[in-house]
């Protein structure tokens, strides 16, 4: 079953790249958790160092693919650090990347940004992630980030 939900998302990742960017609609959420959300489960050394940020971001709920918080600050000058919190079992995952502002080779500078919505799990990046500039396109499903697709250097 795994292996079928596996290729389900890899064909959808190969649709997104040839289509061009993707969309919010495309990788919708119906589920929306409306309840009062558990609070962060601090298990790990990043959570528990990170405690006030996570638990002071999942006070007003989920905001992002159904029933999850995004929890951002910044980690020095120019950049942000990125959680993902569940209001269901209060799990708590630390994005593999920091969204960083960029200086870019033709000039200009690139500042950090990201978009999501709460009934989608297609997440938006714009800046330096992992060394590359530009727009990174990633959806949160089963508990991490997959890139779907990648625009270089088109800062805003």
């Amino acid at each position: 079953m795994n292996r079928i939900v596996s290729a389900f998302w890899s064909l959808l990742g190969l649709i997104a790249l040839t289509a061009g960017p993707p969309q919010f609609k495309d990788y919708p959420v119906t589920n929306i958790f409306r309840e009062t959300p558990a609070a962060p489960v601090l298990s790990s050394r990043m959570a528990r160092l990170f405690r006030t940020q996570l638990q002071n971001s999942v006070q007003y709920g989920p905001n992002f693919a159904g029933h999850f918080t995004v929890a951002r600050w910044g980690c020095g000058a120019g950049c942000v650090t990125v959680a993902i919190v569940d209001a269901i079992s209060g799990g708590v995952w630390f994005a593999p990347f920091a969204i960083e502002d960029a200086q870019l080779e033709a000039g200009g500078y690139c500042n950090h940004t990201s978009d999501f919505e709460l009934d989608s799990e297609l997440f938006m990046a714009t800046g330096r992630v992992n060394g590359r500039i530009g727009t990174h396109y990633f959806v949160w499903h089963q508990s991490k980030f997959s890139t779907v697709y990648f625009e270089a250097a088109k800062c805003p």
